[in-house]
């Protein structure tokens, strides 16, 4: 059976996302069984020193939690840069 997660990008970090999705900040992403939040930020080849904030659905990862977190069928994982603004 295949897994697969949705992937949310958001501010700086939208140019990552697939050419084809444009006009929306998630897609789906297969991954096998054993998939940390760590090993998709390097799969999906997203640059760790500007991500700031992770959510798996929802809930705050911080970055220890990340590499040692499992996902999950149907998981949804968001990822945020700094964002500065006032």
């Amino acid at each position: 059976m295949t897994k697969k997660v949705t992937v949310k990008l958001f501010a700086g970090l939208m140019k990552y996302l697939p050419v084809n999705n444009t006009k929306s900040h998630g897609f789906d992403y297969k991954i096998a069984t054993d998939t940390t939040v760590g090993f998709l930020i390097d799969d999906l080849k997203l640059p760790r020193d500007s991500i700031h904030i992770v959510l798996l659905n929802g809930v705050y990862l911080d970055v220890d939690s990340r590499e040692t977190t499992q996902l999950k069928d149907a998981d949804i994982v968001g990822f945020w840069p700094a964002v500065a603004g006032g």
